[in-house]
């Protein structure tokens, strides 16, 4: 399995790292701490088989950078999970109707 998390604060992405290489072994994660360096690493390895996004970032918003990866990708070739710390709904809706697969 190889996972693509994009958060622009060094310790949760540390975190998250964290949590998903103790999934096992056969597991690779990827990090990326800004727009740029995502759409890099897809465009680099375009066969990532899940994305762990932040919603909110400094340089694009997530919904933004999910935009992206929609116009490349559909939810069923690859699977995006928005990250936030938002209590908004309408922030979880719209990323929703944006092709994000879930949240958390």
């Amino acid at each position: 399995m190889k996972v693509l998390l994009v958060d622009d604060h060094p310790l949760i992405l540390a975190a998250l790292r964290s949590v998903i290489k103790g999934l096992g072994d056969d597991v690779t994660v990827v990090g990326a701490g800004t727009e740029r360096e995502a759409r890099e690493a897809l465009k680099r390895d375009p066969d990532f088989d899940l994305v762990l996004l932040d919603m909110m970032m400094p340089d694009l918003s997530g919904l933004e950078v999910l935009a992206h990866v929609r116009s490349r990708y559909s939810q069923g070739s690859l699977p995006v999970i928005m990250v936030t710390a938002k209590s908004d709904s309408e922030d979880v809706v719209e990323a929703l109707n944006l092709g994000a697969n879930d949240y958390i």
